[in-house]
């Protein structure tokens, strides 16, 4: 089930809330904080998502309708708060490039295959992506790729 979109407005402060509290394991296995300065503003901005890791490497996906990705466009170090402890990462924006987008969804989905109604890819029977899908949703995902900063 997809939530409306004009619902993360009040669900948002509440999942920031909740990731920031002791009882932050409940959902910090799927779910980070990521906190980033805007280009223009210089404000910072903390926004939850979706993630997974691979090695040292935190990837997360969203939109590339949303705005705020826009401001990690050629690299930006963020903090991302991960099961309840806040590091310093370097970020990237992955847009344009379908096939690397294309495989880190396949892996993002296998995992959390319920988000695959928010890239607009359906589940068939067998749980498999569909494959038009896939290949939409990999024009117009954008992959945030975050290393450590040590």
């Amino acid at each position: 089930m997809k939530i409306p979109e004009f619902l993360f407005v009040f669900l948002n402060p509440i999942i920031r809330f909740l990731l920031k509290s002791p009882m932050h394991q409940f959902w910090s296995s799927g779910l980070l904080l990521i906190t980033f300065k805007g280009r223009n503003s210089g404000k910072k901005f903390t926004t939850p998502v979706r993630y997974i890791s691979t090695g040292e490497t935190v990837r997360c996906f969203t939109s590339s309708q949303n705005q705020w990705w826009r401001n990690l466009r050629g690299g930006s170090d963020v903090s991302l708060r991960i099961k309840g402890s806040e590091k310093l990462y370097h970020a990237v924006a992955v847009e344009n490039d379908p096939a690397e987008i294309e495989k880190w969804l396949v892996y993002y989905l296998a995992k959390y295959p319920q988000d695959a109604v928010y890239h607009d890819i359906r589940l068939k029977m067998d749980k498999s992506l569909d494959k038009e899908g896939l290949e939409r949703a990999s024009k117009n995902a954008i992959v945030i790729e975050a290393t450590p900063v040590y």
